[in-house]
């Protein structure tokens, strides 16, 4: 009770509080990453092993089982659901929902690595990757009729290293482009012309485009570094490469070959509308702003395209910034009408003054309430905007009262502040209990299992930092 006459003898004190709450509440919710859905953990991943070639049913002898024997040992694994295709295998791991997923995905990796040295000769490496809730990333497209597929591929390498410097982007991957190889193709009369031997052709060029270490000469001044030109950096030194050489002269791989620029040979498409494409996707980074994210990728591909073809046609596609946006702005719109709605039912019943004392517990609620959600690391999606709306019609119950008991007390012949100080001493108890049982309501949500129960928190939890 100290602490209630305390509060209203210093009311400089306690104004200064409750404004410090809103400006601190309304920079947390400036801060708060916005995103369509709660972005949740799920405690799967994926294993994915190539071998080119293999059957189905030797990839289930030689890759599934070894690795589902060694996956047994474990500890939290729930489910191994495996799948065998030509050339590939592929297995969905799932652990319990209370492992700790990083750590999980861990020891994962090392069992793969540790049964990766039974597998067949051939085989690739195995792939371990976390499977993620989060929304698709965004993806650009670059797509074009009558544009040649280097300058596709010039503005997509371009691009991705533009793209990668936005501050909200975690990774820019490429999909749909062939890499640039320079083909070399033997002429068998000139070989039998010149008496060269395949095996004399295979030496020299594993002798070259070497990267040689040649480390530093003191010449009694100082050191300096060598530098051996080994590499192949343009076609004319791949075709200027000595194979034999007499007395007579050198011959070079340009005299037996010829030398030119294409492409590895394409293992799939990117079509879009049937145009074909280069697709660029876009991962942000975990806690940011999806909608400034992709504004300032947006941004970047404007100014880029500038200096490429007019006729290639740039697409985005899982762009879920424009719905993301919209949400945010119904669902405010609407908390901000709930407010008005409750607020102008409390001046119609209780007076313009007790209405505008039991309006000051919306906003410091409410603002408060980002306090609580922004230490938690949540972002600003449907679930907490829902849950604002549901708890918006509850905050004010208490402040009802206790302002109601103040009135009739000051009806009595009681001064304001000996009236209120009344009200909150005798009112604590029934509106704590009243609070106590709505948040109890909630209460079992938040043990409700699984990947849903994470999902379905978001609700009570902000519940509880608004009534709270």
């Amino acid at each position: 009770m100290n602490l209630i006459n305390r509060l209203i003898n210093t009311p400089r004190v306690t104004l200064s509080i409750m404004l410090l709450v809103l400006f601190a509440g309304v920079m947390a919710r400036s801060s708060l990453p916005v995103e369509t859905e709660p972005n949740i953990q799920v405690p799967l991943a994926m294993i994915a092993v190539r071998h080119d070639g293999i059957s189905p049913e030797d990839g289930v002898r030689l890759l599934i089982r070894p690795i589902e024997k060694e996956l047994k040992t474990l500890a939290g694994l729930d489910s191994v659901n495996a799948t065998a295709r030509e050339g590939a295998v592929y297995l969905l791991v799932e652990f319990d929902i209370e492992r700790d997923v990083k750590q999980a995905i861990s020891e994962l990796r090392e069992a793969v690595d540790r049964v990766s040295a039974d597998f067949p000769k051939d085989t690739k490496p195995p792939l371990v990757s976390e499977m993620s809730a989060s929304p698709e990333p965004e993806v650009v497209v670059l797509s074009g009729d009558d544009i040649a597929g280097r300058e596709l591929q010039r503005m997509a390498v371009r691009l991705q290293q533009v793209i990668d410097r936005v501050p909200e982007v975690l990774e820019v991957t490429i999909q749909g482009r062939r890499d640039e190889i320079v083909e070399v193709v033997l002429q068998p009369f000139k070989l039998q012309h010149y008496g060269i031997l395949m095996s004399e052709l295979s030496a020299v060029m594993a002798a070259n485009n070497l990267l040689i270490p040649a480390g530093d000469m003191d010449s009694g001044a100082g050191l300096f570094s060598i530098v051996v030109p080994a590499l192949f950096e343009t076609a004319a030194d791949i075709r200027s490469l000595p194979i034999r050489s007499t007395a007579e002269g050198v011959v070079t791989l340009g005299d037996i070959a010829s030398v030119r620029r294409t492409y590895r040979d394409a293992r799939g498409f990117s079509q879009l509308n049937g145009r074909r494409g280069i697709a660029i996707n876009v991962n942000k980074r975990a806690g940011a702003n999806s909608i400034k994210t992709v504004d300032a990728v947006r941004s970047a591909v404007a100014m880029e395209q500038l200096y490429f073809s007019r006729q290639i046609q740039i697409d985005y596609i899982f762009d879920k910034s424009d719905h993301a946006s919209t949400m945010v702005d119904e669902l405010s719109g609407n908390i901000l009408t709930a407010m008005s709605l409750v607020l102008i039912i409390v001046v119609a019943t209780l007076g313009l003054k007790s209405g505008f004392l039991v309006s000051l517990a919306i906003p410091f609620s409410l603002l408060g309430s980002f306090l609580i959600i922004a230490m938690l690391g949540f972002s600003y999606n449907f679930m907490v905007m829902f849950g604002l709306l549901l708890s918006l019609g509850m905050l004010i119950d208490g402040a009802i009262v206790v302002i109601e008991f103040a009135n009739t007390q000051i009806a009595a012949g009681l001064s304001a502040r000996q009236a209120y100080a009344a009200a909150v001493r005798r009112m604590a108890v029934p509106v704590i209990a009243s609070t106590g049982t709505t948040l109890a309501a909630f209460l079992p949500l938040l043990f409700w299992p699984g990947v849903v129960g994470e999902f379905m928190s978001y609700l009570p939890i902000t519940v509880f930092a608004v009534l709270a």
